[in-house]
């Protein structure tokens, strides 16, 4: 059971087929035809005996947002409750079954009348990466000194989500990075509190950016080259950018 708490949207069942259903409507889709898609896509959890309820709870839940909730999806979630069948995966946890029973309780009160302000259809936000790739960046750290960074990759595949894979230099200076900084290439390279000699290269959200966006700069552009590293699993914030530099410098004083 992939549920973190009692409450509607606290599964992930739930929410892939809200993520679904809000994608289709983004994509110009009717509620009729969302509702058919994702009815379509997700016939393996319908007929699965712990994620059906899930899947008709999402869908009532996203029908009654947008403001067309069908009576045979309202049937169907009632019945789920009433059967006990929405309430199997808590049958061994007393007082997460009485929870759950009363989450899904005031949600069928909620959506048994109809929503007196449906939500308009949702729009996709196009949020394209926030640099180029080959753009050299000066980051002004917490303490006023200063990190250097290279983008490596900007990827908008992802309409909503544009994204900027940047490795981060061994460069700690009062002074802001010149063209020779970037052009060494001297990538930092973290041991400091468990990091195992692994880079610092992660990809950027748009999501975040205007935190940070004072202390980042521009300051050149670059051809990046084959032996550039070009691929990480890891995400980080723009408020942390640079900022492992500093650590990797203190622990290192510790050590000598």
């Amino acid at each position: 059971m992939g549920a973190w708490g009692y409450g509607i949207r606290q599964d992930d069942v739930v929410c892939d087929v809200i993520g679904a259903f809000e994608d289709l409507m983004k994509g110009g889709q009717s509620l009729g035809g969302a509702t058919q898609e994702v009815t379509s896509r997700y016939d393996a959890e319908i007929q699965d005996s712990d994620d059906g309820p899930l899947f008709w709870i999402a869908l009532a839940d996203m029908q009654w947002t947008y403001g067309g909730l069908e009576p045979r999806v309202l049937k169907q979630v009632q019945d789920d409750l009433d059967s006990g069948r929405s309430l199997a995966p808590w049958a061994e946890d007393p007082r997460g079954l009485s929870q759950r029973r009363t989450a899904l309780e005031k949600f069928l009160g909620k959506i048994s009348t109809p929503n007196p302000r449906p939500k308009k259809p949702p729009k996709i936000v196009v949020r394209p990466p926030k640099f180029r790739a080959g753009d050299c960046l000066s980051i002004r750290l917490a303490e006023g000194q200063y990190a250097a960074a290279i983008v490596l990759a900007a990827d908008h595949s992802e309409v909503e989500y544009g994204r900027n894979l940047i490795g981060v230099l061994n460069y700690l200076s009062a002074e802001k990075p010149t063209d020779e900084v970037f052009h060494a290439r001297n990538w930092l390279i973290r041991n400091h509190h468990g990091w195992r000699n692994s880079p610092d290269l992660a990809w950027y959200l748009p999501v975040g950016f205007r935190e940070a966006k004072s202390r980042i700069e521009v300051v050149g552009t670059i051809e990046l080259l084959d032996p550039d590293p070009r691929a990480s699993n890891d995400y980080c914030g723009w408020v942390g950018l640079g900022e492992q530099v500093a650590a990797q410098r203190a622990w290192d004083a510790k050590k000598s």
